[in-house]
């Protein structure tokens, strides 16, 4: 099983030792970098995208806020957890890492079993995500963002009424191919889908289903839309609400 991997963009080599020694003795994959821009090297030169970054914020050179916002620049990283490392906790700071994309901030000095629970209830733990765990993920970043921005966004239920020819990975990168870089489709199942659909409001989600459904053959699709705020305001709400209009089309 594929384990998930965490990029640590720290300077110090003690903190960094001891953080890769941790996190790898407790099944993580780490990955080191020293400064800004060995870090945003190794994101381009990596064919996945890591699961997690940890970035101090004090780095020589590109600081740890700029490095935050070049890697959300990134599309394969719109939804990657970054977690900042920093001894300065003045409430400014803080709003600047946030704004920057980080979910979390770990003050220094910081134990490894706190940064070792700061992981986990990012990522979960060292195994792989399974399929619902990434959708969970995705949509709380997502209502977190929109929530901040006072914006909309969609999910879409797509269900294959009976196997066919192609898998779920195939049709997953066929959709992809034609969507927007910043939506997300994940399979859930082997005939199940999920669109996530940022700044997307009802009448986007109807169109985005009628070209799914030219896509994939609209004959063989069921398809359960919800919208954020009016049908959920949290990733769960969001996501039962979606499979009761699913339920609606069967």
């Amino acid at each position: 099983m594929k384990k998930k991997s965490i990029l640590v963009v720290e300077d110090s080599t003690l903190t960094r030792f001891s953080v890769k020694k941790h996190l790898e003795g407790k099944g993580y994959e780490v990955v080191e970098a020293t400064s800004g821009e060995e870090a945003l090297a190794k994101i381009a030169q990596r064919l996945s995208p890591f699961d997690l970054v940890i970035i101090d914020i004090h780095l020589p050179g590109m600081d740890g806020l700029t490095v935050a916002k070049k890697i959300r620049e990134n599309p394969q990283y719109r939804y990657v957890p970054l977690m900042c490392l920093t001894a300065d906790a003045k409430a400014s700071t803080v709003k600047e890492a946030i704004h920057a994309g980080a979910v979390d901030y770990l003050r220094k000095p910081f134990s490894l079993e706190e940064l070792l629970h700061r992981v986990e209830r990012i990522v979960g733990r060292a195994a792989a995500e399974e399929p619902a765990e990434v959708l969970e993920r995705v949509l709380r970043l997502e209502a977190n963002r929109a929530q901040r921005g006072n914006l909309k966004f969609s999910l879409v239920l797509a269900r294959r009424k009976a196997p066919g020819r192609a898998n779920a990975a195939d049709i997953k990168r066929y959709i992809e191919g034609k969507l927007r870089e910043i939506d997300e489709v994940i399979p859930l199942e082997e005939n199940l889908l999920a669109l996530v659909l940022p700044l997307t409001d009802r009448s986007g989600a109807e169109v985005v289903v009628k070209k799914v459904q030219e896509w994939v053959g609209g004959k063989d699709w069921h398809f359960g839309m919800a919208v954020f705020p009016e049908d959920g305001r949290s990733g769960p709400e969001l996501l039962a609400s979606a499979r009761k209009a699913l339920a609606g089309e069967l």
